[in-house]
């Protein structure tokens, strides 16, 4: 049976696409696409690779769903074959006494202690770990939002421009970004409970492709622009049952967004989420208030 990475690799060479040319249309890196082509799923974050094979596999044509269906049984066959090797056999002759055994449980304690105190000072005079795997530094991008994707210290207090993101259990996070159009910096910091920071940024340019507005349509449709005032926040917004955008919005950017029927936005502070719609203007709530609300056509 094929592998996630031949289907991939078959699908695009179909197309007769190279590296070069994938990396350039769907800014994945072409050391990400190599990796995704020989199924080597041990070097990457599960949950970040749920999110490539979707991008990878729509932008090839193929079926999604499919191809991680694939990758799961993949995923977890590789996990069930990496089992725990057998413990050799005692050698012949060798007893366990009393002394034996309370020497070796009296090592044991010790390196643990000593494990311990190690590791407790390696957290207070140590920032923790920071690794920034997707973007790029000093990147130019089409688009108006971006997947910031890296590596922390599981304790860790996550922040990208001031807002706190959530840390899995492994240290893994990926959330979606929101810019405006032209220069912007994230600031990722990461610190531990004894106050050490560690910080990567990044600098992203948007330019913008100019897009031809159609005027043929008749029906009506209902539209309206999120702006995000002095104070990066975490919004949702869905547009007739589908989520459009799910993740922080800088401070000073704007999204426009479009349904046939009704937009239902979601934020971490009302006071810094304005709605513009009609030609009004609405602030949806008060400093560090979460707001729900719907707009219908």
């Amino acid at each position: 049976m094929r592998t996630v990475g031949e289907i991939l690799s078959e699908a695009r060479n179909k197309r007769n696409l190279s590296y070069e040319q994938v990396e350039k249309e769907t800014k994945i890196r072409k050391k990400i696409i190599k990796i995704l082509e020989e199924s080597d799923w041990s070097s990457l974050p599960p949950t970040y690779i749920k999110g490539l094979l979707k991008n990878y596999s729509s932008y090839l044509g193929l079926e999604e769903k499919r191809i991680l269906a694939f990758f799961r049984r993949e995923y977890d066959e590789k996990k069930s074959l990496s089992g725990v090797k057998p413990v050799a056999k005692l050698r012949t002759g060798f007893r366990f006494t009393p002394g034996v055994v309370t020497a070796f449980l009296f090592g044991l304690v010790t390196l643990a202690v000593v494990w311990y105190l190690f590791s407790q000072y390696q957290s207070f005079t140590a920032p923790p770990k920071l690794e920034i795997l997707e973007p790029k530094d000093n990147i130019k991008i089409s688009s108006m939002e971006v997947n910031v994707v890296g590596r922390t210290w599981s304790d860790s207090i996550l922040k990208i421009n001031g807002e706190t993101v959530q840390v899995s259990p492994g240290g893994t996070f990926s959330v979606a970004v929101g810019l405006k159009e032209g220069n912007n910096t994230l600031t990722i910091t990461a610190a531990n409970r004894f106050g050490k920071i560690s910080k990567v940024t990044r600098t992203i340019l948007v330019e913008l492709t100019k897009q031809k507005t159609s005027t043929s349509s008749s029906e009506k449709n209902l539209s309206l622009t999120l702006q995000i005032l002095n104070k990066s926040t975490f919004v949702t917004v869905e547009g007739d049952g589908k989520v459009f955008f799910e993740g922080l919005m800088l401070a000073n950017t704007k999204k426009e967004f479009t349904a046939k029927e009704k937009i239902k936005i979601k934020t971490e502070n009302g006071a810094t989420t304005k709605v513009v719609i009609d030609g009004q203007e609405l602030i949806l709530g008060k400093e560090g208030e979460k707001v729900e609300k719907d707009f219908t056509l």
